[in-house]
């Protein structure tokens, strides 16, 4: 009989409610499709409204991805009051973090997290955001913010292409098999806050202006041989280049250690 492939759980946006009372529960192909051909078997979380459920069904997984979408809540880091519009749905705000915080808190299982969930990873580790770049990140005197961070980056679904400088020796370069400038994407208006960056985490990765790209854990923390990375970019949206698809490789190689 055939081993069993790697089933990776991944959050889902909640989306949609004028289609009726509840919405509806929403996965991007790109994040799927990125998994089962890493060799893996995706299966989406719904937003729990009994967070109980969490712990009985996690140890069913192998590994995790945490993807992104509209705004977490202020009040996780500090933050100031936002618009409604720009925050995601509160079911799904409260069962992301209580899922991140186990998960990360409680297990040893692999974690990928993408845009929203590079930010997700550093909150649960107690780390902050900045909550507008455009508003923001001109106080930090770090200059001009690149394409990817613009304020019309908000409303308009594009996603800016631009370069990442990945440190040498981290475990995101080890993933991707190359440091230095790296071309990536992003859409996006948080990041990790510069002088936020979670409890035993680091980052590894920055933007041209600075901006943090990625966090991964520090070499001599806790999760220091555990394979944990956050990006701000969105390698789902990449599936041509041959260094963003080892990051859900690397994902699936780590869920079937586990796993073995």
């Amino acid at each position: 009989m055939a081993k069993r492939r790697p089933l990776i759980g991944i959050n889902l946006a909640v989306r949609d409610l004028h289609k009726g009372p509840e919405g509806m529960y929403i996965l991007n192909a790109g994040y799927a499709k990125s998994i089962m051909n890493a060799g893996a078997v995706p299966v989406g979380l719904p937003a729990y409204d009994d967070l109980g459920m969490i712990d009985e069904v996690i140890g069913l997984f192998d590994g995790f991805i945490f993807m992104g979408g509209p705004d977490y809540f202020p009040e996780h880091y500090g933050g100031r009051r936002q618009r409604v519009e720009e925050l995601m749905d509160p079911r799904r705000d409260r069962f992301d973090i209580a899922l991140a915080k186990r998960v990360l808190h409680d297990t040893n299982r692999p974690v990928l997290g993408i845009c929203g969930g590079q930010q997700l990873i550093n909150l649960a580790f107690g780390g902050r955001l900045v909550q507008d770049l455009a508003d923001e990140w001109p106080a930090f005197g770090k200059g001009i913010l690149a394409p990817h961070a613009h304020p019309e980056v908000r409303g308009s679904h594009e996603y800016e292409n631009h370069q990442t400088k990945i440190e040498k020796g981290s475990l995101l370069a080890k993933t991707l098999g190359a440091d230095g400038l790296v071309p990536t994407n992003s859409y996006h208006h948080q990041a990790v806050h510069p002088d936020g960056v979670g409890k035993g985490l680091r980052a590894s990765a920055f933007a041209t202006d600075g901006v943090i790209e990625a966090v991964e854990p520090a070499p001599n923390g806790n999760n220091a041989k555990r394979f944990l990375l956050g990006v701000q970019w969105h390698p789902e949206r990449m599936p041509n280049d041959e260094r963003q698809r080892r990051l859900f490789s690397a994902l699936v190689e780590a869920a079937r250690k586990k796993k073995g």
